[in-house]
């Protein structure tokens, strides 16, 4: 007991010599003096560190047989709501081109001249409007009158080759450094490897490049290895809910098919074509495809006070908060970042810079 006692007074005073108590309206304060003062961090950065691994390819291929009139409609139909959840963000670099799934035909868009986020001008809203329409009319070209072998992955290496840029009046479709994104609409089983069955073959045919897991390795081999292969698709099959029938799928289990499983490797997913929720879960692809970028952000290499912080870009203070409420940034806690919804307001990414300013959290509470 006296050890114990004698350890408590030791503690004691060695807290109160750092400490001075004051009294106000007869209740006791204690003013921490020996406590280092609160920092601040204040620092300039480069808006070059905000520039992101931003492009995506993204080829979107649409069934062209005849039972395809009803989807075909409502992906034009629903256009606007694909477009808005990427289209409108400023930091991704979109590119699609639009094919049919019979592997004979042309391109529809963006191939021969590219179709892409550089057609939207953030401060002319009918520049959207256009992209929108555009897209529209090139899936009503499509018609119904194509090929009863559907096919995706044909299509989609026949004109990778075919526009990879070794040809003059071909311009390459995919670019430098660009994640790819591969999105499939059809109410039939994919049928490249059918063609050794029936039906023409392009010179060089060869069908077992066309199994799901060969054909996602040898799509890998287009892009750099630091990207992204991602499919998805807008299937009509019997299994799913509110699907009324099998399509050519011919009783074949959805797991079992070069869809599913394509899907599957490559971590993408797949929407019901035929249920009344297609233009919402396009949606939900497109906001997918936004999330292999992220947003732009910037690592602090203090943990802030969160309600001290503020961003500064040319002197002007940076509103906090929803995108919707008018904010330009939010601060995530488990990231220590913060984050951009775009970069709408910046006039020169390269040579501009932005301030950061925050009273530091040093975990230590004061008392005044």
């Amino acid at each position: 007991m006296k050890r114990r006692n004698k350890y408590f007074w030791l503690f004691s005073l060695v807290f109160l010599l750092g400490c001075e108590s004051t009294f106000k309206n007869g209740e006791e304060y204690v003013h921490y003096e020996t406590l280092p003062p609160e920092e601040q961090d204040n620092r300039v950065y480069p808006l070059s560190l905000l520039q992101l691994d931003k492009k995506i390819d993204v080829i979107l291929t649409i069934d062209n047989s005849g039972s395809m009139s009803p989807i075909q409609q409502s992906v034009i139909d629903n256009a606007r709501l694909f477009f808005n959840e990427f289209a409108k963000a400023s930091y991704v670099d979109w590119k699609i081109g639009l094919i049919s799934t019979d592997w004979e035909e042309d391109p529809y868009l963006g191939f021969d001249r590219s179709f892409d986020s550089s057609l939207v001008t953030p401060n002319d809203p009918t520049s959207f409007d256009q992209v929108v329409s555009e897209f529209q009319y090139a899936v009503g070209q499509l018609g119904i009158s194509g090929s009863a072998t559907e096919t995706t992955f044909l299509p989609v290496h026949l004109k990778l080759e075919e526009y990879k840029g070794s040809h003059a009046s071909r311009p390459s479709f995919l670019r430098d450094n660009a994640h790819l994104v591969v999105i499939s609409i059809t109410d039939e089983a994919e049928q490249s490897m059918s063609l050794s069955t029936w039906g023409a073959k392009p010179p060089g045919y060869n069908r077992n490049l066309y199994e799901a897991t060969s054909f996602y390795n040898f799509l890998s081999t287009y892009i750099n290895s630091n990207k992204i292969l991602r499919f998805y698709g807008g299937i009509q099959n019997r299994e799913f809910a509110g699907c009324d029938r099998d399509g050519g799928f011919g009783g074949v289990k959805w797991d079992d098919t070069e869809y599913a499983k394509i899907i599957k490797i490559s971590n993408g997913f797949y929407v019901p074509a035929c249920s009344s929720r297609f233009g919402s879960d396009l949606a939900r692809i497109a906001e997918d495809i936004t999330s292999l970028i992220g947003r732009p952000s910037l690592l602090l290499r203090r943990r802030p006070k969160v309600e001290t912080l503020k961003v500064y870009y040319k002197g002007r203070l940076l509103k906090p908060g929803r995108e919707a409420e008018g904010g330009f940034w939010y601060y995530d806690e488990s990231s220590n970042t913060i984050n951009f919804y775009g970069l709408e307001f910046v006039d020169d990414i390269e040579a501009d810079t932005f301030e950061i300013d925050f009273e530091v959290d040093d975990g230590i509470i004061r008392q005044y």
